[in-house]
């Protein structure tokens, strides 16, 4: 096991000696200190002789997308695609991981699901699935080398579906309300740290626009199964 820290580039390049393809799961917070972190990554890899870089990217880089880390992730693909190494970019849907424990759970207590989301649809995919996949292109990196897969769950999803589901799961009435994205931001920056107000609101002003509905297959086309289903997935969290 090797430590290191993505904002400390000789930890970076210490810790990439003598690695031949390397899984770069992305940085999280602050857009600023992201990019950086993506930045550092990339170059501590190039200068180390990597040969292949796996990377987690999401579905909605589209240069159009009102969501605050479009910017972010659409950089550390341009760098990828620059750096001369072989690379391959997974790009993710919105975890059922977040939809579960940042927006259902916090609601169970009033019953009511407030997003400001409109009619928009999700294809939730579980982070575990979203690690199986990364794995199996890690372990091939040659067969996936040059190549974009989409990683979603097997079926769009309205927001007043999943709350149904989850309602049913967890034994709670929860009903999906709508609601403006003024709204949500003065609630969420009343409980929530930066960059998290803004992070969400313009995630979901992204899954209004429809830029999250589209479901794939590849999850089971990587791993030989299909990635766990949004009902199935709450199931699961109910009973533990």
């Amino acid at each position: 096991m090797r430590i290191a820290d993505y904002g400390d580039p000789e930890s970076l390049s210490q810790a990439f000696q003598g690695i031949s393809t390397l899984l770069l799961v992305s940085s999280d917070g602050d857009g600023r200190a992201m990019l950086r972190h993506h930045a550092n990554a990339i170059e501590a890899a190039v200068a180390g002789g990597v040969a292949s870089i796996v990377f987690t990217s999401i579905v909605d880089i589209d240069v159009g997308s009102p969501f605050y880390f479009a910017p972010v992730y659409r950089d550390a693909e341009r760098r990828l695609r620059d750096s001369g190494m072989a690379w391959t970019i997974l790009r993710c849907g919105l975890y059922s991981d977040l939809i579960l424990n940042d927006w259902i759970r916090p609601a169970l207590a009033s019953g009511s699901l407030s997003l400001p989301v409109g009619d928009g649809r999700v294809a939730p995919v579980p982070r575990d699935d979203v690690a199986q996949a990364a794995a199996a292109v890690a372990a091939s990196p040659g067969r996936h080398a040059g190549k974009i897969h989409e990683l979603t769950g097997p079926l769009p999803l309205s927001f007043a579906r999943m709350a149904e589901m989850a309602g049913k799961a967890f034994g709670r009435r929860l009903k999906f309300v709508p609601c403006p994205v003024a709204d949500y931001l003065e609630r969420s920056l009343a409980t929530t740290q930066d960059p998290w107000p803004h992070a969400y609101s313009t995630l979901c002003r992204s899954i209004a626009e429809g830029r999250y509905e589209h479901a794939t297959d590849t999850c089971e086309a990587l791993t030989g199964r299909p990635a766990v289903d949004f009902e199935a997935f709450v199931r699961q969290a109910a009973r533990t």
